[in-house]
């Protein structure tokens, strides 16, 4: 025993519900997938189109024919934009709209049940019309991609019967029948059910397999930056190699120089021997420096990580090397051989870069100089010059990266200077601090003594 008509339409509306509300929560699941928007329309339309095909007999049959036929093909005109995004071509609305604007108004010509078989006729041509127009989108681009075949076979299957009941109804016409009639519109509300669920499911294989798309493009993507990454790194070793060579090469050349005119026989001047000595120490430092800080993994791991491998070094020595090799004054009031736990590479740049930054800014170069005290378990080195100072609101950045102070005085540079020397104090979980008082500016670097940092 087969149910009434208005079962069959009950039963039609809460399926396009539930697709509906399945489109629906799946779009919001997956926003980033374009096209499931519409198809949450289409489903909702659809679902909207059946509610007021079922109250044909409860309001104006007037009203719910044009509501409903209307929904129905705003549903497959949404559908139709959806399968376009999901495709990847653009929405595509003129053709889908101006059918549906010529076919729509139509249904006011047909108003009542003995005009059942011309509203049949429209809704099939434009039904049949839109569906075949997404078969043939589908179809079209469903190379290896399952979903978009069935999907696609759906839609045409569709459009094939909504046309078919053209000729059929032209064939054979209907008369007069009651809505809750057992008759030929049986058969395709049964169908628009099917087609309600296969659609729905369609969609969402659909939005799947868009989805994987994506995800495998963002692996290639990920993995061809990976390679360039690689390569970049190559390509940077190499040349970080060749560089290495190309600094050491003259700077072995200045000290074998260097250490040539020191064994000379003839006697020098002490101006001479000092110079030649301060050479030899820096061409020294340098070589060091370039075979440690030019490896790239070494700097990875002592710079990027903030980790180094400290070990006993006097600072009084570091200092007094340093000031050397710069001709400015060094004065210490630490009795002994001032001890801390550094690395010997990096002590030395960390106060390089504060006297070079006391030359390049002093406005009387005699002024600069480097004093070595201790305080409690702490050791202070200060490094003074007198130029024209920092602005308090300027001494919160100047150890930022890449920031250079706007005091009228700049000699250029980098902006780097400061920032290693913040850096390298906080690896020896130093401090830092500038002031400026009568016009004299002071950076201390306070550093543990070794015999704290050993207890």
């Amino acid at each position: 025993m087969f149910p009434d008509l208005r079962t069959i339409v009950l039963i039609l509306v809460v399926t396009t519900c539930i697709a509906a509300i399945a489109l629906f929560l799946f779009y919001r699941l997956i926003k980033e997938i374009n096209g499931l928007q519409y198809a949450a329309l289409g489903g909702g339309s659809q679902a909207l189109g059946s509610v007021f095909l079922l109250l044909r007999d409860s309001i104006d049959p007037m009203l719910s024919i044009m509501v409903s036929n209307t929904c129905f093909f705003l549903s497959f005109l949404f559908y139709y934009q959806a399968v376009r995004l999901l495709t990847d071509l653009k929405t595509s609305w003129v053709i889908p709209s101006t059918l549906i604007v010529i076919l729509s108004p139509l249904f006011m010509l047909f108003p009542g049940n003995e005009n059942l078989g011309e509203r049949i006729i429209i809704s099939s041509l434009g039904l049949g019309i839109l569906g075949m127009m997404c078969g043939w989108v589908l179809g079209k681009n469903a190379i290896d991609l399952p979903g978009r075949k069935g999907l696609s076979l759906m839609f045409f299957l569709f459009s094939a019967i909504s046309l078919w009941r053209i000729p059929n109804m032209l064939i054979t016409p209907i008369g007069e029948v009651g809505f809750l009639d057992f008759n030929a519109g049986y058969m395709i509300f049964l169908w628009g059910i099917i087609n309600s669920i296969v659609t729905t499911i369609g969609l969402i294989i659909l939005a799947s397999e868009k989805l994987q798309q994506q995800l495998r493009a963002k692996v290639e993507q990920v993995s061809y930056a990976r390679d360039i990454a690689n390569r970049s790194l190559q390509e940077q070793q190499h040349f970080m190699t060749m560089l290495s060579h190309e600094f050491k090469a003259p700077i072995g050349a200045i000290k074998a120089n260097a250490d040539a005119a020191l064994l000379l026989a003839t006697s020098h001047t002490s101006i001479v021997e000092e110079s030649l000595s301060r050479i030899k120490n820096v061409s020294e430092r340098l070589n060091l420096l370039v075979e440690r800080c030019l490896d790239d993994e070494w700097m990875a791991h002592s710079i990027e990580n903030n980790q180094v491998s400290l070990e006993p070094v006097s600072l009084t020595q570091i200092l007094r090397n340093v000031s050397d090799e710069f001709n400015v004054p060094f004065q210490s009031t630490v009795n002994n051989d001032a001890m801390v736990k550094g690395e010997p590479i990096f002590l030395p740049v960390l106060f390089a870069n504060l006297i070079a930054n006391g030359l390049r800014h002093t406005a009387h170069i005699e002024s600069v100089q480097v004093n070595l005290l201790q305080q409690d378990n702490d050791y202070l080195v200060r490094v003074m010059d007198d130029g024209d100072g920092i602005d308090e609101q300027q001494r919160h950045y100047i150890f930022d990266k890449y920031y250079r102070a706007d005091n009228g005085h700049s000699a250029g540079g980098s902006g780097l200077g400061l920032f290693f020397v913040k850096k390298i104090t906080e690896m020896h979980d130093g401090e830092v601090t500038v002031n400026c008082d009568d016009g004299v500016t002071t950076f201390t670097v306070r550093l543990a003594k070794s015999e704290v940092n050993n207890g």
